[in-house]
């Protein structure tokens, strides 16, 4: 009779040849097999976790570093922003100075602005100038007012006279008729 060989000798026969299963089967026989298939599939599946739980983490730590830097970021600019208007803020007491004395300012005037020159806070750095003349123009309506409504002190132009007064010559001019000259009418008595 024929001797039936088990399993257990071919797998000592192919481990003494040292044969691998390819060199017995093809390799569409081997990974049709199910159990070759549904390890191939597992280790698959592990392997594409793997790679998308390492990117998750990855693009989470990007994300956090992201942030971080956006927020440093922002941090700066506000920064360099504060920065800039406390160096135009520094301007202000040389424009107040060329102001002064462009715009002729009493003293009283000069007084009022400079006592209330720290409320001035610029907007932009580069638009200082125009945005202290428009501070200049408030600051200097609002002492007039303060002058006339809480003191009663009419305000005087900066040459001295009230603004809308009449002028100081009381001499008539030529064009005058002599009839109005009390030292040509003897009907007019001094």
């Amino acid at each position: 009779m024929a001797e039936t060989v088990t399993i257990d000798q071919i797998k000592d026969l192919i481990k003494a040849e040292k044969l691998q299963p390819s060199d017995l089967f093809g390799v569409d026989a081997i990974t049709s097999d199910p159990a070759v298939k549904g390890y191939v599939e597992n280790e698959t599946r592990r392997a594409v976790a793997g790679e998308y739980a390492h990117r998750k983490r990855g693009e989470e730590g990007f994300d956090k570093t992201r942030e971080d830097l956006d927020k440093k970021v922002k941090t700066a600019e506000a920064e360099v922003a504060r920065l800039k208007l406390e160096g135009a803020k520094g301007q202000v007491g040389g424009l107040f100075e060329k102001q002064k004395t462009t715009r002729k300012l009493t003293e009283q005037q000069a007084k009022f602005v400079q006592a209330r020159l720290a409320r001035f806070e610029p907007q932009k750095v580069e638009d200082v100038e125009r945005e202290f003349n428009t501070y200049l123009d408030a600051e200097i309506d609002e002492c007039g007012r303060l002058a006339k409504d809480v003191f009663g002190i009419e305000e005087k132009a900066a040459d001295g006279k009230k603004p809308g007064a009449e002028p100081d010559e009381t001499k008539p001019d030529a064009t005058s008729s002599k009839y109005l000259d009390p030292a040509k009418n003897p009907m007019i008595k001094i």
